[in-house]
């Protein structure tokens, strides 16, 4: 039961955060936000900063982890969505007072992201990544990006949900005036502030006016069964009521069957499961008065979104497995051109693009990047992109290994393949060709020989390079390091580990 609950609260907690409430004096939210889901094309910009304070027990690389996070700010200057659902954001990322510039451009085929210091844009196709998410780039792409019945769908889900949220004790409504996009505005200003405490106090009123909404429960169980069934349609033609389990009669009413049973079973031990969570120190830290949000959104006449700006502070446990006493995410955006004429801008390609597939080599990548931009800096010192580790032996990731006095010897294609070395090999001169994926270093290997020239420089294998029955073997410690890896011998499995 108690796991129950820690599923429920996160997620009404996150509704009431993002909500703040039904209606307050003459703002009728829920059809406000209903409102913002209709929008078709929009241009906007937006600021979002990460905060991590560190607590007591956080050690060297916590706090230059702390450090490095607080210094970063991503800045988006201009995002655009044309009314076909096209794409672009520029803007950069700010570190230390410096600026990263970025220019990302999305349509129905791929995403185009173009970096400062990258040699060609880098490009992904969707037909290789369908499951990426891209709503949310901008404060109104979130919504706008929406089509058709997924966005019918979820302005049913919207509508159901803001029904029952409760009101906050700390909400207001002021009519004020503020600068968008250079341009003075009388707008509606919606203030919230929440604590951890009033969050949970929340939650409980939410659950009950849930329970008793037995028509808007299979409304709803009804609107999922339509949404995935047109997607199902659009798939897999003929396949919805087995996928389903039955007619759409029979979703609803066994859907019904278990959400009341599960709304009922957590509201039945609610409250003394909700006692024995706050009997917790780490749970009243989080649900305490140092986690808080404060937001303002401000709505024109025509109740779009012009502006927004949040502050959202989470306190974390003090326990030695927390490095982080607390966490403060700020953001800020404004809107503009909303449902005009918007046109999303390219990125270059003319002198081509470095196509992303699941072949990229983390090599590949880097040398998109010139060795000096602070992209490359960044990726190659900072966030492991190098990193690889493969296993040889019985129950690795390869299992072929032979001995030669001593030495262990592997195939040099499952060495090379796992290290992403390129691979050539000479039949007339009996040679074999390793080129780094990390520094692009030129190996050069020959049967029967314990010599192996890299970069014009000669250096002595621990092994002769052999051939046994059709297959190229390499000395495995001498190969993997030439290839800037390291070997672990744990009996007879080896641990190759490239940083």
């Amino acid at each position: 039961m108690k796991r129950k609950l820690w599923i429920t609260l996160p997620l009404v907690l996150l509704l009431i955060v993002l909500s703040g409430c039904q209606a307050v004096g003459n703002l009728d939210i829920k059809n406000a936000m209903i409102r913002n889901l209709d929008v078709k094309s929009i241009e906007s910009s937006q600021t979002i900063s990460v905060h991590l304070t560190p607590s007591a027990t956080a050690d060297a690389e916590d706090i230059q982890l702390a450090t490095i996070v607080n210094a970063l700010q991503l800045n988006i200057d201009s995002a655009k969505l044309q009314a076909d659902g096209k794409m672009s954001v520029q803007g950069s990322v700010q570190y230390s007072g410096q600026k990263l510039p970025y220019h990302i451009y999305l349509d129905e085929q791929g995403m185009t992201i173009d970096l400062e210091g990258a040699k060609q844009p880098i490009y992904i196709s969707f037909a290789l990544n369908d499951s990426m998410g891209l709503s949310g780039l901008s404060g109104g792409f979130s919504a706008a990006s929406l089509k058709g019945e997924e966005q019918e769908f979820v302005k049913q889900v919207i509508s159901f949900l803001y029904t029952h949220l409760p009101n906050p004790a700390n909400v207001s409504v002021n009519s004020v005036q503020q600068d968008v996009y250079g341009e003075s505005l009388d707008l509606t200003q919606l203030h919230v502030e929440l604590t951890g405490e009033e969050l949970i106090t929340l939650v409980k009123p939410f659950l009950v006016s849930v329970s008793q909404d037995k028509e808007g429960i299979r409304q709803l169980i009804g609107a999922v069964y339509d949404f995935m069934s047109t997607t199902l349609e659009q798939t897999e033609p003929g396949s919805t009521e087995s996928v389903m389990g039955g007619s759409r009669e029979e979703f609803v009413n066994n859907g019904y069957k278990e959400v009341n049973k599960t709304l009922d079973l957590v509201l039945k031990e609610y409250d003394s499961q909700l006692a024995e969570l706050q009997e917790s120190k780490e749970f009243n830290t989080v649900f305490g008065p140092n986690t808080r949000v404060s937001t303002d959104v401000y709505f024109d006449k025509d109740m779009y979104i012009r502006k927004q700006s949040m502050e959202m502070t989470i306190a974390l446990p003090d326990t030695e497995y927390t490095p982080i006493s607390s966490i403060r995410v700020s953001t800020a955006s404004e809107s503009w051109n909303i449902n005009g004429n918007v046109t999303a801008d390219p990125v270059d390609t003319t002198g081509g693009v470095l196509q992303v597939s699941e072949k990229t080599t983390p090599g590949t990548f880097l040398r998109n990047f010139e060795k000096t931009s602070p992209v490359y800096m960044l990726l190659n010192n900072m966030n492991g992109i190098t990193k690889k580790t493969i296993y040889f032996g019985s129950y690795g990731d390869y299992d072929d290994t032979i001995t030669r006095n001593h030495v262990t010897l592997v195939p040099v294609k499952d060495l090379a393949e796992g290290l992403d070395a390129k691979m050539q090999w000479n039949v007339s001169s009996k040679q074999l060709t390793l080129t780094d994926d990390i520094t692009g270093a030129v190996t050069v290997l020959k049967l029967n020989s314990n010599k192996a020239v890299v970069d014009g420089q000669s250096h002595t294998l621990s092994s002769k390079v052999v051939n046994v029955k059709g297959k190229v073997y390499v000395p495995l410690r001498s190969v993997a390091n030439i290839l800037g890896a390291t070997v672990a011998a744990d009996g007879n499995s080896f641990t190759v580990t490239r940083k």
